[in-house]
């Protein structure tokens, strides 16, 4: 496994949108998102700093919503 491989990546699902695959444990990681959540990617294979993680999902949820 090399050190630029990416631990959790976006996966297209058919008919849904967008999930966030966790290569490591080989499950899905949250919720199905309607476009790629490149930030929250970026964040999950970077720093990990769990307040910006919670802040992401929420606001992609929020503008899913609306």
């Amino acid at each position: 496994m090399g050190a630029s491989e990416r631990r959790f990546v976006a996966k297209a699902v058919a008919g849904a949108g967008w999930r966030v695959w966790e290569t490591l444990r080989n499950r899905w990681w949250g919720k199905v998102y309607s476009s790629v959540p490149t930030e929250l990617l970026a964040e999950l294979n970077g720093d990990k700093n769990g307040d910006r993680i919670a802040a992401l999902t929420t606001d992609i949820s929020r503008r899913k919503k609306r």
